[in-house]
């Protein structure tokens, strides 16, 4: 009698274990938190240029629905491969964050870098890429110091002022295309006025 109660008593233990597992192993795997926005990193101005002898000093601007738990500089000479990281500073509690480069790791041709912040939850977000980054140039002492831009010179920006040009010629080719089919509608004499109409659809410019 008495093994069949203890028998009794272990099947009713491991029904009831079975039966609470997923729940354990769910709740042991949801997400800690429910923020999936990463940070914003805007840089509202930049100095392009250093003088030799001189550290260069980056701030950024860094936005969080929660909160920014650090912020990263990774930096190099140009036209070396590997990155150096340094851990930016936050400004008096504010959005801003700020590292200096010093001038030992400053070289000509100049330097490059680009910024990730990283929020509580994990989320990352990038201002200019390891294989983009944002350029600084160095120049000769004395050489009058670029004023600060709003403007970060990387790679996609180039290639982004390069494609909006090559829809400018797009539409002027459209434009004379037009104008040589109306030129050509006319024929024959009298007072009539040569008319011709040329219509072209398309969702978007195509880039040659």
């Amino acid at each position: 009698m008495t093994r069949d109660l203890l028998r009794l008593a272990l099947v009713v233990f491991t029904c009831h274990t079975l039966a609470y597992a997923p729940l354990l192993r769910a709740e042991q795997l949801s997400l800690p938190t429910s923020d999936l926005a990463a940070p914003k990193i805007s840089q509202e101005k930049y100095i392009e240029t250093v003088e030799p002898g001189k550290n260069h000093e980056v701030i950024v601007t860094v936005t969080d629905n929660v909160g920014v738990k650090q912020v990263v500089l990774y930096y190099r000479v140009t036209g070396t491969e590997a990155y150096k990281s340094l851990a930016m500073q936050n400004i008096n509690k504010s959005d801003d964050y700020r590292a200096n480069i010093t001038a030992d790791q400053i070289k000509s041709p100049g330097i490059e870098y680009y910024v990730q912040a990283m929020d509580f939850a994990g989320n990352t977000l990038l201002h200019g890429y390891s294989f983009s980054p944002i350029s600084v140039k160095t120049v000769s002492a004395g050489t009058v110091a670029a004023t600060p831009s709003e403007k970060v010179p990387t790679l996609f920006a180039k290639e982004k002022e390069e494609e909006e040009e090559s829809y400018t010629w797009y539409w002027v080719g459209l434009g004379v295309l037009a104008l040589a089919a109306g030129g050509g509608g006319g024929g024959g004499g009298g007072s009539s006025t040569p008319t011709a109409t040329l219509t072209v659809t398309t969702a978007e410019p195509i880039a040659p």
